[in-house]
């Protein structure tokens, strides 16, 4: 994998003066390149990734449950400790439409850290948990003018993008709005997230990935500089099979580079406990 860019140095370039430089108006879109296929969404399934850092090493697992056909909940493990965002998708834009991030113990304890509502032009959030700010002195309430439709936040591994790409239709590339942590937050910068550009996905070819046919997307454009990154989704269920993006999502995780273990069939009533097994590091793999 080529050098990582850090989000820092995105983010930073849009800081001046008294805060964010960002653009004004009605966002761009790339929306009518995507069609809602409610038949690619296969509900009540669990998929399971295994996390590895760009020399290969395990750093942790990432789950994403669809319960229904607008649901997504997204259990991301590391060092023994989970982070849920359960989520809404919105499939007039194909981007989330709401969400809800918690802190998860093994024991099933959680406390929510921060909520966001994404309007037609703006996100709009709430961070109830100081700690996601590292110790700087961030915002409570804030709201991030979107400059892209589709818009995905990168901090989500852009598993909400994955999703999303079920429903493309491949007749060429699709801009895509980028979200991302604020990696220099400051009283001049106070918001924990912030635009950093766009992507550019393309389709590249039906190639086969370690035994799985797969549909092979290319990233490139403004949030990756000059790198690119890639997605794998399976050919036929449409599920995101492997992901392998050059810039880091977050100060204490690696480049993205997650890898499909399992797909199966779990009923909602089970969810909490799989939740719990996997901070807890009972379900082993990792």
């Amino acid at each position: 994998m080529k050098l990582r860019v850090t989000v820092a140095l995105l983010a930073g370039t849009l800081m001046l003066g008294g805060g964010p430089a960002y653009a004004q108006g009605k966002p761009a879109s790339s929306v009518k390149q995507f069609k809602y296929k409610g038949g690619k969404i296969e509900t009540g399934m669990l998929y399971t990734y295994v996390r590895t850092d760009p020399a290969g090493a395990t750093t942790g697992s990432v789950l994403v449950y669809v319960p229904d056909k607008k649901r997504v909940e997204i259990l991301r493990v590391s060092a023994g400790a989970g982070q849920l965002l359960s989520g809404e998708m919105n499939w007039d834009t194909f981007s989330l439409r709401s969400f809800e991030l918690w802190r998860e113990g093994k024991d099933g304890g959680r406390s929510r850290l921060a909520t966001g509502t994404f309007s037609a032009d703006t996100l709009s959030m709430t961070v109830e948990d100081p700690a996601l700010y590292r110790g700087a002195p961030g915002a409570t309430n804030f709201a991030v003018p979107l400059t892209q439709l589709p818009v995905h936040l990168y901090g989500l591994d852009f598993v909400t993008l994955a999703l999303a790409l079920r429903h493309f239709d491949p007749t060429g590339p699709a801009t895509i709005g980028v979200l991302a942590e604020n990696s220099k937050v400051s009283a001049e910068s106070p918001n924990l997230v912030v635009p950093a550009g766009t992507v550019s996905v393309d389709f590249q070819e039906d190639v086969d990935r370690d035994g799985v046919p797969c549909a092979k997307y290319r990233l490139t454009g403004p949030f990756l500089g000059d790198q690119e990154g890639f997605l794998w989704l399976h050919k036929e269920k449409g599920y995101l099979q492997d992901a392998e993006l050059p810039v880091a999502p977050s100060p204490d995780l690696p480049d993205v580079k997650i890898t499909l273990k399992s797909a199966e069939k779990v009923p909602e009533s089970d969810w909490p406990l799989r939740r719990r097994l996997e901070i807890s590091g009972s379900l082993g793999g990792r």
